[in-house]
């Protein structure tokens, strides 16, 4: 008998941990400032810079529960397989 649907769940794993580890990149502190006077400019720089720190964390933290999410399907998809297959041995 031959599956029609297949899922690989250790490279679901897999991938899963590359998006974790991925999502950390996004999470880096940016450089420190060069230093020098002090324009106006640089307070509206601070605050896109601070904007776009905000921004990235929440994605980071998308992609970590994207991660998350994803190898707790890969456990259910073995389990319902492992229970099917177990119902199936039982028919027989």
């Amino acid at each position: 008998m031959r599956p029609d649907f297949e899922v690989d769940t250790e490279g679901v794993r897999d991938w899963a941990a590359a998006l974790t580890t991925a999502s950390g990149n996004l999470q880096a502190d940016p450089p420190s400032p060069v230093p020098g006077p002090h324009w106006s400019a640089t307070d509206a720089g601070t605050v896109a810079a601070a904007a776009a720190q905000r921004a990235l964390a929440a994605i980071a933290n998308d992609i970590i529960t994207t991660g998350r999410a994803a190898a707790g399907a890969a456990g259910d998809y073995e389990a319902a397989d492992a229970s099917a297959a177990a119902r199936l041995r039982a028919i027989r």
